[in-house]
């Protein structure tokens, strides 16, 4: 067995540790509510499994405005020449990396940042990127929660709000960093610091010297940006929608919406792969916040089979086959 095979079996059991580590931690804290008496042990198969299916092709549609919204960064905001379907792709084994370690949806960068290197892009003016469209996505997330709270379009849980200010605040400072091509210069040192003292990190960064940072986009290009982010959130509200209409329940969308915006803030930081075990408090806490308390365990079930077993197994291929080509590229430069 080569050193290759070696290591993708070490990597395989380690990435199998971490989905089943996921999995138990989710039935076990599910379990602990209910005998807790904190959450409804109240299960009822799905009236409309229809529904289910849509939501997941839903899910899938976000994974593409990802692969987009970076189209838009790299083509138009550095001048960059990217494929937008091949950054889907890219998209795609990176949100299956980030399912599989701590975080929610985030964390499987390295695999973007490590493809477009390999396709001649400076490593810091990528990871500036990926930078910026996450910034987009939280400003536009954390401001959604903020005008849902502020017009009382519904009932905005309390620690989500706290949560949205915060994280607001930062990613605006943090937005104008972009702009302003503070970060990318940072990041740019950054990076000089790291492969001067580590070689490995020769492999994975390339820095170009006086490379220009920061983006040059229009305002009309600022606002597609936002309308494109903006869209993503509201398919993912969509997204737990369908779920409560497969459960026979008639939520509003808006409802929907926050439900998906206050998980995503309340699971900013997490512990383990797919926010398990806080994940699970912040459906419960969100649906006693709004009255939705009895389909507790019926929609967390299905959410996490929407959102991160399914997703786990599509997503897959597409992972496996950008991490092969990875490592092909990078046995080549070893070679020369």
């Amino acid at each position: 067995m080569s050193n290759h095979s070696r290591i993708g079996n070490i990597d395989w059991r380690r990435d199998a540790l971490f989905i089943v580590l996921s999995i138990v931690t989710i039935i076990i804290t599910i379990v602990i509510l209910l005998e807790s008496g904190l959450a409804k042990a109240r299960y009822e198969p799905p009236k409309y499994p229809f529904y289910l299916i849509i939501s997941e092709f839903v899910f899938l549609a976000q994974i593409s405005l990802i692969g987009v919204r970076l189209s838009i960064i790299f083509n138009r905001g550095m001048r960059f020449k990217i494929n937008t379907a091949d950054l889907i792709k890219v998209v795609a084994a990176q949100v299956y990396m980030s399912l599989l370690i701590p975080g929610f949806y985030i964390g499987g960068e390295v695999i973007t940042i490590t493809y477009l290197t390999y396709k001649g892009l400076p490593t810091a003016r990528v990871t500036e990127g990926i930078v910026l469209r996450y910034t987009v996505d939280t400003i536009t997330l954390t401001l959604m929660i903020l005008i849902f709270y502020l017009f009382s379009l519904t009932t905005v849980p309390f620690i989500a709000f706290v949560m949205a200010v915060v994280l607001f605040v930062v990613y605006m400072v943090l937005f104008i960093s972009i702009v302003s091509a503070r970060l990318g210069r940072y990041i740019e040192r950054m990076f000089r610091f790291i492969s001067s003292r580590v070689n490995i990190a020769r492999n994975f960064i390339v820095a170009n010297e006086n490379e220009t940072y920061g983006v040059s986009f229009t305002a009309i290009d600022y606002l597609v940006l936002f309308i494109l982010s903006a869209t993503q959130w509201l398919l993912s509200g969509l997204n737990v929608t369908l779920i409560f209409y497969a459960l026979g329940v008639n939520t509003n969308f808006i409802i929907g919406v926050l439900i998906m915006l206050s998980y995503t803030v309340l699971t900013y930081i997490s512990l383990l792969p797919g926010s398990a075990g806080i994940g699970e408090l912040a459906n419960l806490y969100i649906l006693n916040n709004l009255g939705l308390s009895n389909y507790y365990l019926a929609y967390d079930v299905w959410f996490r089979i929407i959102t991160y077993i399914i997703p786990l197994i599509i997503l897959m291929p597409l992972f496996l086959g950008i991490t092969r080509r990875l490592t092909i590229n990078i046995s080549h430069r070893n070679l020369q």
